[in-house]
């Protein structure tokens, strides 16, 4: 039998997930949260992040024809998320971060609207634009506060 390769081989440096369908957004918070842990963030942090993917990418399914992508990586001591899609963008883009804030609660079949803030909360830092040629793009970043490995 082979020998297991070391983590660190095994670690890519890079996560990019295609959204389209319900199903993916599960998938990419899934990937984004074994993502985070093989960098090194704790359990809990891990979750944040995958909590994060998940809204954006529940986002990508929710508010556009044609989905997007996700993308997670190491830059410094940051773990950077971005999400990226070509639909029809937003007049204002950084109400994406209000949640309900003076909003009437949700009609049957609606969302809660509080994805934008959950990402928010769960960063150290977003920022929303609307791409040039069309679409939205999100980019977050959680501060590495790295866990020390356990010898068990």
């Amino acid at each position: 039998m082979p020998s297991p390769l070391p983590a660190s081989a095994s670690l890519d440096p890079h996560l990019s997930v295609t959204v389209r369908h319900p199903v993916d957004a599960v998938v990419a918070a899934s990937l984004s949260r074994r993502f985070a842990r093989e960098s090194g963030l704790s359990a809990a942090s891990s979750a944040e992040v995958a909590v994060v993917v998940s809204e954006l990418a529940t986002n990508l399914v929710r508010h556009t024809r044609v989905g997007g992508t996700v993308e997670l990586w190491r830059e410094d001591c940051w773990l950077c998320i971005r999400a990226r899609d070509r639909g029809p963008g937003m007049a204002e883009p950084e109400r994406l971060f209000l949640g309900r804030e003076g909003r009437p609660g949700p009609l049957p079949g609606e969302s809660l609207g509080e994805g934008g803030a959950a990402v928010r909360r769960l960063t150290d830092e977003v920022r929303v634009s609307n791409r040039e040629g069309g679409g939205l793009e999100v980019f977050a970043r959680k501060r590495m506060k790295l866990e020390a490995s356990k010898p068990w």
